[in-house]
């Protein structure tokens, strides 16, 4: 395929993105994965790798919060959005429209 990788997700997407879905409902981190492929029809499928250094970082800067459940004798670990994360997607809609300019731009060249 060459140089023509188009999976390839620009840095800086993965943060507001998950900020967007944890406006949806509380998640975990294999549900946040799954369900970034699934809103992008399989185009992005991000791994663990990038999912929680990404999560941590917005848990560090107050952006998240993690919630431990019990389940039996198992826990899992569900983020929630805080109301600091909540105030930062004010923003939302300029990213958004930039994000979709910048895609054009990027498209008219070919």
């Amino acid at each position: 395929m060459g140089p023509f990788d188009v999976n390839m997700i620009p840095a800086g997407i993965l943060k507001p993105l998950i900020l967007r879905m944890l406006m949806d409902r509380p998640m975990h981190g294999y549900e946040l994965m799954k369900e970034i492929s699934m809103r992008t029809r399989g185009f992005w499928n991000p791994g663990a790798g990038s999912i929680y250094p990404a999560i941590n970082s917005l848990e560090r800067e107050g952006y998240v919060a993690r919630v431990e459940l019990k389940q039996g004798d198992r826990s899992k670990i569900v983020y929630s959005i805080t109301d600091k994360g909540k105030e930062s997607m004010g923003d939302s809609e300029k990213f958004k429209k930039e994000w979709n300019e910048g895609i054009s731009s990027l498209s008219n060249i070919w």
